[in-house]
């Protein structure tokens, strides 16, 4: 991520030839975190708790409540760039392998992922137009329609690959060379000017986010509800998808929107796995 975001800035003349490819990058994207979900065990599980609080955090407590507070620092490109990935879906490969490996419930995860996915193209331009300053000019109307056709397109896709056919090593290979061609498009799309602080007010949001679900998730054991699916919560709840989030940045902005992007995916990959260090092993499961 971050040798993407320094060929940008200083090589940015190979980033307007890839800007009309984003959609089908997304796309590719959106196909490497649905392949292999089990739609008949997530069906199972039908609407529960931990599924209505995670969406719940995830499209309305989260970016209502850290917006304000993000706006009082921070302005302009960079301030649109926390809305916009405050107001993403959940990211289907971090969010489901952290929970894993902190004993979490990966069926319930991969449920919001769809769940989220699914509503991603009404939920996601609607909070963008909602809370962005009436100074930017949002489409909301062609996001929705764009996002409609990217997950509908990963989506398919796949479902029409036959289960086994593409490696796990394959799939995370392509989620990285993507998710850097994403990034460098995006920067080398406009000049880049970000202040250290500004950044480090980003990531100050990005902790803030997690930090509200694990207040959330720490509700809900408090009140009797399962570890495993705490942790669910805890997961699914601030994990926002960043191909996506970098997607509609390029659109509605330029580079510094993608470097805000970047840098609140970067705190809160790293605050994440801390996190799973911590939680191992280390909280009992209640009934």
């Amino acid at each position: 991520m971050i040798g993407a975001t320094l060929a940008g800035v200083t090589v940015p003349a190979l980033s307007a030839p890839l800007q009309p490819l984003l959609p089908a990058l997304v796309a590719g994207l959106i196909f490497t975190g649905f392949y292999g979900f089990s739609v008949d065990e997530a069906t199972d599980q039908r609407v529960s708790t931990p599924v209505v609080v995670s969406l719940a955090c995830l499209y309305l407590f989260v970016p209502v409540a850290l917006y304000p507070l993000a706006s009082v620092a921070l302005s302009g490109e960079i301030l649109l760039g926390v809305l916009v990935v405050l107001s993403a879906p959940l990211a289907a490969g971090s969010s489901i392998i952290w929970t894993r490996l902190s004993g979490g419930n990966t069926v319930l995860t991969t449920v919001v992922v769809l769940a989220s996915m699914g509503l991603a193209p009404l939920a996601m331009p609607s909070l963008i137009a909602l809370l962005a300053d009436s100074a930017v000019e949002v489409s909301a109307s062609e996001l929705v329609v764009e996002l409609a056709a990217i997950v509908l397109a990963g989506g398919a896709l796949a479902y029409a690959v036959p289960g086994g056919t593409v490696s796990e090593d394959t799939l995370d290979d392509f989620s990285v060379a993507t998710i850097g061609v994403l990034i460098y498009a995006g920067v080398g799309g406009s000049t880049l000017a970000v202040e250290a602080t500004q950044l480090a007010a980003v990531g100050a949001v990005a902790i803030g986010s997690i930090a509200l679900s694990a207040a959330v998730a720490y509700g809900l054991y408090a009140r009797g509800m399962r570890s495993d699916d705490c942790i669910t919560v805890l997961f699914s709840s601030s994990m926002k998808n960043m191909s996506v989030s970098v997607m509609v940045g390029a659109v509605v902005g330029g580079g510094t929107v993608v470097a805000s992007i970047t840098a609140f995916y970067v705190v809160q990959q790293v605050v994440s796995s801390s996190l799973v260090r911590h939680l191992e092993g280390s909280v009992p499961g209640r009934s």
